[in-house]
């Protein structure tokens, strides 16, 4: 009787240590699976973070290589050269604009008739900066009153025609002409600038021919 029951007594003891191994297994195993993978989930906010980051370095570097290379237009110059004289449109009697290169820039020379005042500007074409001005009193440069004109001679318009002609495409408006005197002899002066070339002539007042003819390309 005493060994079956120490036997029976060994037996429980033995069931008992052997559950209480396995609980502690199977915790341990519960505690294994449950643990976070803080390299992978570092490495995906990264990740992430890079794909919303904005290029503003390539952003910025591009505006400034278009505002770089921009220029300002032809009637922009005019409304510059306008605004400085404190004039209108409407004020104006004649006005022509033509492309230049002064010291290594390209300018728009901006020449204009208020009444008998001469406005001349030099504006940088680039950035529209005013490089300089002048202001004269013209009594005899033509204006489009011809009540003033001398008696055996041609009319500024009719001198005015026999310029065109020569000149194909040019009209009234791109000539610039003057009455003056040359060794005795009255005579009509003046320019035409049309498709980037200007002309210089003299012509004898009284017969219409042409003393002095001259061209000069002004392609920049």
């Amino acid at each position: 009787m005493k060994k079956r029951y120490l036997l029976s007594a060994l037996t429980v003891v033995t069931i008992a240590a052997l559950t209480a191994c396995s609980g502690t297994s199977s915790a341990a195993g519960q505690t294994t699976a449950v643990t976070p993978k803080y390299e992978n989930a570092e490495s995906a906010d990264t990740s992430a973070a890079q794909t919303t980051t904005p290029q503003a370095e390539n952003v910025s570097t591009a505006a400034a290589e278009s505002a770089a290379s921009g220029s300002i237009t032809e009637d922009q110059a005019r409304a510059a050269a306008l605004a400085d004289a404190g004039v209108t449109e409407d004020q104006v009697s004649r006005i022509r604009i033509k492309t230049d290169r002064d010291d290594g820039r390209d300018i728009y020379e901006v020449e204009f008739y208020v009444d008998q005042s001469e406005y001349d500007y030099d504006i940088d074409m680039a950035t529209g900066a005013i490089l300089s001005k002048d202001y004269d009193i013209e009594n005899d440069f033509f204006t489009g009153d011809t009540s003033g004109q001398t008696s055996g001679t041609i009319s500024e318009d009719e001198a005015i025609n026999i310029v065109l002609q020569r000149v194909s495409g040019a009209q009234a408006s791109d000539v610039w002409i003057k009455q003056d005197r040359d060794d005795g002899r009255l005579v009509y002066e003046g320019e035409l600038y049309y498709n980037n070339t200007e002309y210089e002539f003299e012509m004898d007042a009284s017969t219409g021919d042409i003393l002095e003819w001259s061209e000069e390309s002004r392609s920049r």
